[in-house]
């Protein structure tokens, strides 16, 4: 009885100093998307893997008026499908900006470029 229970402390311990199972980080990303200004309107969040181009579907796609990554998340949204450069694009971070159609851009202080209705795609980031 001493020997069984010997046995039983030992394997305890020897379960005990097994090694952690390593979790990783959901590398996923989120954005806010609404059709109208000031977060109004229709409005979706939409979760994705960092960094995956998102096509955006017939309910946002040229409607989309407000734009906002998740905290920690930091996104390009782009006029042409596919996430393409060739066209006109723009980044921005959490909280993201209530209405496209003044979107800040480089340039002169106060420069703007109009977004609203616009957009096709995404990529989004973890900072």
């Amino acid at each position: 009885m001493k020997l069984s229970a010997a046995i039983a402390i030992l394997a305890s311990g020897i379960a005990l100093a097994a090694p952690a199972i390593n979790v990783e980080k959901r590398a996923d990303t989120g954005v806010y998307l609404c059709n109208d200004r000031n977060f109004e309107g229709y409005c979706v969040h939409i979760n994705s893997p960092s960094g995956t181009c998102v096509p955006l579907a017939s309910d946002l796609n040229d409607k989309v008026s407000a734009a906002g990554p998740d905290q920690g998340s930091f996104c390009y949204f782009f006029v042409n499908p596919n996430c393409d450069t060739n066209g006109d694009f723009f980044h921005v971070g959490y909280p993201g900006y209530p209405d496209l159609s003044v979107t800040p851009v480089n340039g002169p202080a106060g420069s703007t470029r109009n977004f609203e209705d616009k957009l096709s795609s995404y990529r989004c980031t973890t900072e």
